[in-house]
């Protein structure tokens, strides 16, 4: 690692904390409470991130990273279904190894499709 890539994970580190802290506000003020969790940490850090790899690097590696975001969200969304699904069924310990594992396969079998399978 070269120290201008620590210089920009740094600065990723410090946009994506000063937007969380924004966000974290912005969630304290919103009404209903439950609706304050769209305005939680990983948005805005996605956030701050693509826009320093834009600036630090190129658009077609931020398109590439929001890409891998996409994906990494409708796993994260399927490993929630599954969740609800499984730990009423099999209690949370198993219940959560199976969300985790439909996580996993979800997660690979998209990586797989969008950037392996299509070259």
């Amino acid at each position: 690692m070269k120290l201008g890539d620590i210089g920009v994970l740094a600065l990723r580190g410090l946009a994506g904390g000063a937007l969380v802290v924004v966000f974290a506000l912005i969630g304290e003020v919103v009404k209903p409470k439950a609706f304050s969790g769209l305005f939680s940490a990983a948005p805005s850090v996605a956030v701050a991130s693509l826009a320093i790899t834009i600036v630090a690097e190129s658009a077609d590696k931020a398109r590439q990273a929001s890409i891998g975001m996409v994906v990494g969200g409708v796993a994260m969304a399927a490993s929630c279904v599954l969740a609800v699904a499984a730990i009423p069924r099999v209690r949370s310990l198993w219940g959560s190894l199976v969300a985790w594992g439909g996580w996993v396969a979800v997660d690979l079998g998209l990586y797989w499709a969008v950037f392996v399978g299509a070259h």
